[in-house]
């Protein structure tokens, strides 16, 4: 059983969200707040898998609140699902440590789709939010092939495989290596490129490898 932790300060939106993952098999919501203090206050006995997060809420911006959740939760996923469409909170979000970001516009089947991407090992994004990061690749770069110079050629495979779309168990069978070998590559890729999740590492990648 997958455990979910809902922040969002929309109560009939909260309701129906909660509601969509208590019908699907393998998912529980075991806590939804409305304020960022009361899901800090709880913080420490929560334990959950996921933490699906709005961004805008009455007592300030769940981003800068990521970093101390990936501190003490460094293995939870933490998926923003906000009206937000902006390039400063998206790249904010995925800066430091959000695992997928979707529109609330997409509705919530897709999002509920993307919380399954996310256990699968995926980066969900909805289309508005993958164009802006593949944009962003379009951007001048400097020196962008030094970033990679501390990659070995496995960990550079692995890397563009992920930017490619590949969930670990998919670059585990095109490699034939392990899956925890995969999962070994990809957290020493991110120490390397001093990065602290999939999203980030690719848009590093992108960057790096544009022309």
């Amino acid at each position: 059983m997958k455990t979910i932790v809902l922040l969002e300060d929309d109560n009939v939106f909260r309701e129906s969200v909660s509601e969509a993952i208590s019908r699907m098999r393998g998912l529980e919501c075991i806590g939804a707040f409305s304020r960022i203090k009361d899901l800090m206050t709880r913080l420490p006995e929560l334990y959950p898998d996921l933490f699906w997060l709005d961004i805008s809420l009455p007592d300030g911006s769940s981003i800068e609140y990521i970093p101390k959740i990936k501190q003490m939760y460094p293995h939870t996923l933490c998926l923003v699902c906000s009206m937000h469409d902006d390039d400063d909170r998206i790249f904010s979000a995925l800066k430091v440590g959000a695992d997928g970001y979707l529109l609330k516009s997409s509705g919530i089947d897709k999002m509920i789709d993307g919380v399954h991407e996310l256990f699968a090992g995926g980066s969900p994004m909805s289309p508005f939010i993958a164009r802006k990061v593949l944009q962003s690749m379009r951007e001048p770069q400097t020196d962008g092939n030094a970033i990679f110079e501390d990659l070995t050629t496995r960990e550079v495979e692995i890397l563009s495989a992920l930017a490619q779309g590949f969930l670990y168990k998919e670059v585990a069978d095109r490699h034939n290596i392990s899956l925890e070998t995969v999962k070994k590559h990809a957290q020493n890729i991110y120490r390397k490129l001093h990065v602290q999740n999939r999203s980030e590492a690719i848009i590093k990648y992108l960057k790096g490898t544009a022309k």
